[in-house]
């Protein structure tokens, strides 16, 4: 019998979370300085404000406009010259990201301040990741984390190293802590899933696609993954309908494209009645197509 080999399958998923929790993290905690810094709700604008504003609209051009020229008036604002690091992280300009990063640790006056450090370890993460420094980037998210210890993106971060490393018990222990503080985190729950179905853990793997169906039942990918655990558990007509309803949503769906290949060969009835049953409940003959 045929089994597909799930961490080979999973590198590509596990890269694209990856890079969304980076943006992710870095627009999360630029919305939450920009919150702070407008004490009144119909306050005017900062030039950091904006600065946040094009970084979250991805126009990091006029964002490092309006950051440069805060600084200018606000030398010694160590939330500014964070912010600043992180823009640079985004253009990959690690060199400014970490001049920045220097020069915020000079203004921080308060070295206790919770908030600061732990933006200010991520942003350095992002750096050493991009130097492909695991061992740098692990301890800074281990020490961002210490500033803030229900901060998901850094466990999930950290999930995602350890994921790539083999490291299953401790990738595994971190994107657990990610969904313990954010249960609705269905990259947490891919993680677990992702890192279940490495250990052949197909139950648990099963349960984690599951409940990222439920957070998010509109990404093909989660059924795609599910489908992935129920052919290796020779649950084939579970798998068919995991596919089924990839392809609905992403007709393109690679994976769950792939596995239909492994169904049709070791269970070739089990796809084919599948597909039919799809075909008159749905009025469309392509599905018939599959079958080829």
């Amino acid at each position: 019998m045929k089994r597909i080999a799930l961490f080979v399958m999973l590198v590509t998923v596990l890269a694209s979370v990856t890079g969304a929790e980076t943006k992710k993290k870095t627009i999360k905690s630029m919305a939450k300085q920009q919150e702070q810094q407008q004490q009144v709700a119909n306050e005017q604008m900062t030039d950091y404000d904006w600065a946040v504003e094009y970084c979250y609209h991805e126009e990091f051009d006029k964002a490092l406009t309006y950051i440069n020229r805060y600084l200018k008036k606000n030398p010694n604002d160590a939330f500014g010259w964070t912010c600043l690091a992180a823009i640079q992280c985004q253009i990959d300009n690690d060199a400014e990201a970490n001049r920045a990063i220097e020069k915020a640790r000079k203004c921080a006056v308060n070295e206790s301040d919770p908030e600061l450090l732990n933006w200010l370890y991520y942003t350095q993460s992002t750096i050493y990741l991009h130097q492909s420094d695991t061992v740098r980037a692990i301890e800074a998210l281990n020490n961002a984390v210490k500033s803030d210890p229900t901060d998901v993106e850094c466990y999930m971060r950290l999930g995602n190293i350890y994921k790539k490393q083999r490291e299953y018990d401790l990738a595994m222990v971190n994107y657990g802590l990610a969904v313990q503080y954010d249960r609705n985190q269905v990259e947490g729950y891919l993680g677990l899933g992702t890192v279940a179905g490495s250990l052949k853990k197909r139950e648990d793997a099963i349960k984690a696609f599951t409940m990222a169906i439920k957070l998010q039942p509109d990404f093909a990918e989660c059924y795609a993954l599910r489908a992935v655990e129920y052919y290796n558990d020779w649950e084939y007509d579970k798998a068919m309908d995991d596919i089924i309803s990839a392809l609905e949503l992403e007709n393109d769906n690679a994976r769950a494209r792939w596995v239909l290949e492994y169904v049709k060969e070791v269970a070739p009835e089990a796809a084919e009645k599948a597909l039919r049953k799809q075909a008159k409940k749905s009025k469309d003959n392509s599905w018939l197509e599959l079958l080829k």
